[in-house]
């Protein structure tokens, strides 16, 4: 096993799903970091560059790919995932599982051919079966995940057991494994097919939706945080973690729906929105935060960006760049 990174500077770092949510942000920054960034971006290439990252196209599912792309990379942040809303994750739950898991394996295995020393694994709340008590990061394969997060909450599990056995058994790579929920922020997906509540929901306020629809009641409770935040536990995570490591990310806080509502509406402007709740689209899970005491501990690891400032900052830039569906 090799000692902590420390300073990111001048570092070789490769970010997979680049041109995504989590990745463009990533990107932006350990660019400012001073690392030297490659990413990978698949079709279409990255909606939204950043100045100073190499950008490679590839198609991770694909052995040469995945090799071409880790050779001579210090460290790997893998955040590609095939994503979707509440309703594609119950209308197309298996591609959760194929894409996935292939492309994370994928690039696993390319990583330890070519000798990489260091991977971040962002993976996902949906490991967790339901609780009303914070989750720590043991509880994670106790039981099956929540139903509804069945096959996305064990594909996650197993990319995870698989970082395991590189990290652990193998002691080839120091691989991190970062457990995430309702991000939010800057370049998230805001189209209506796609997006999860707080894009939705942000996106309606800004375009004035009337009636303003809401999916199920407004009772779930949320653990919301911010993609800045997230990233400063990524960086976090890169600069002081070694071996094997599995930590939840999050505000450690939960709200409803209604009231993350409320902010949102008090955000933009528009508190005189006439709210009707369509209970017959699909609900998720109505209860969980996840307890971020072991990041606290042994990264230091606090989300410090309030909801408010967090939707203040996403509507913001959500104005500046309007999805056309």
């Amino acid at each position: 096993m090799s000692e902590p990174m420390g300073s990111l500077r001048g570092k070789k770092i490769l970010v997979t799903g680049g041109g995504g949510f989590i990745g463009t942000n990533v990107c932006k920054r350990l660019v400012a970091e001073g690392a030297a960034v490659k990413a990978t971006s698949h079709k279409r290439g990255p909606r939204y560059p950043v100045d100073g990252v190499e950008y490679m196209h590839s198609d991770l599912t694909e052995k040469e790919d995945c090799l071409r792309v880790t050779k001579d990379i210090d460290a790997v942040v893998l955040t590609a995932a095939f994503v979707a809303g509440a309703q594609g994750m119950l209308k197309s739950p298996m591609q959760l599982v194929t894409d996935t898991v292939i492309l994370n394996l994928r690039i696993l295995e390319a990583a330890f051919d070519n000798g990489v020393k260091k991977c971040i694994y962002i993976s996902s709340g949906m490991v967790y079966p339901f609780s009303k008590e914070p989750l720590k990061e043991e509880s994670g394969y106790l039981g099956d995940p929540y139903d509804k997060y069945f096959t996305g909450g064990w594909s996650r599990r197993f990319i995870e057991v698989v970082c395991r056995m590189y990290a652990e058994k193998l002691q080839a790579m120091d691989i991190t494994v970062l457990r995430i929920d309702n991000l939010y922020g800057p370049y998230d997906n805001f189209e209506h097919r796609k997006s999860h509540v707080m894009p939705s929901l942000i996106r309606k306020t800004v375009e004035r939706m009337d009636p303003f629809e809401v999916w199920g009641d407004g009772k779930d409770y949320k653990d919301f945080i911010f993609i800045e935040d997230l990233v400063d536990g990524i960086v976090l995570a890169l600069e002081k973690a070694d071996g094997y490591h599995v930590y939840n990310l999050a505000t450690g806080r939960n709200v409803t729906i209604n009231d993350a509502l409320k902010i949102i509406l008090r955000c933009g402007n528009y508190e005189e929105a006439k709210i009707v709740y369509n209970t017959d689209k699909p609900m998720m899970i109505p209860y969980k935060v996840l307890c971020i005491d072991k990041a606290r501990q042994e990264l230091g690891f606090e989300a410090k960006t309030s909801l408010e400032e967090g939707i203040r900052k996403t509507m913001e830039w959500y104005r500046r760049h309007p999805s056309v569906d």
